[in-house]
């Protein structure tokens, strides 16, 4: 595990060649965080600052204005963006909205398991994932129905405060913030695999190409 970048780092994304993340660049006399972008290109290794709307391209789709307008905070809100240019989104109060590609709301509701909100949310086939930090759990929602399927968790849990996935394949990467390590599920068999652990705080795991990133608490890492 090598640190690449050393400081608050917020949250990453893959692109086709290389990442994006948004970090804390500062924090002003009247303690306002000042939030800049940086972009690492696999083709050459190098950073590079990025204007804030490349990040929010690569985070929301062509459409990110209108997308944006939807959002609480667009670094805390999660989205994928679908492949017909539809964006999901999940609030910091666990609503989700479905934007169409014009911008209009096409569903919106609300994910809770026993009062609490989601965490993160990921789409596996027809299959709607979320996780509960509070709960340890991840629950399967039909995407037509938004009706609860399947449980993974509970009492006894593989996850301990999971707070980020990251979908590759059938396989979904779960961060757990209280454990300090990452989770595998396999959604076909659901089998539950414990992979690396760390002495801080995993806060976000991406893999972008062949290579694999962490958000630890003293910054960013590649694996």
């Amino acid at each position: 595990m090598k640190q690449i970048f050393e400081g608050e780092v917020y949250e990453i994304l893959p692109l086709s060649n290389g990442i994006i993340f948004s970090y804390c660049k500062e924090t002003t006399d009247d303690n306002k965080l000042v939030i800049a972008y940086k972009m690492i290109s696999f083709d050459n290794g190098r950073f590079s600052d990025v204007a804030k709307n490349i990040y929010l391209m690569a985070k929301f789709g062509n459409n990110y204005q209108a997308i944006v307008k939807h959002c609480d905070n667009y670094i805390t809100v999660k989205s994928i963006v679908l492949p017909s240019g539809k964006v999901l989104l999940l609030l910091k109060d666990g609503t989700v909205k479905l934007i169409d590609t014009d911008s209009t709301i096409i569903w919106q509701g609300n994910l809770n398991y026993r009062t609490f909100t989601a965490s993160d949310i990921v789409i596996y086939k027809n299959s709607l994932w979320a996780c509960f930090s509070e709960c340890n759990v991840l629950l399967r929602y039909n995407l037509n129905t938004m009706r609860e399927e399947l449980r993974i968790g509970g009492k006894k849990s593989p996850f301990d405060k999971p707070s980020r996935m990251f979908l590759d394949g059938e396989n979904v990467t779960v961060c757990n913030k209280g454990s300090k390590q990452l989770t595998t599920v396999n959604l076909e068999s659901y089998t539950v695999l414990t992979d690396e652990s760390f002495e801080e705080e995993v806060s976000q795991y991406i893999k972008s190409d062949i290579y694999k990133f962490v958000i630890l608490s003293t910054g960013l890492y590649m694996l």
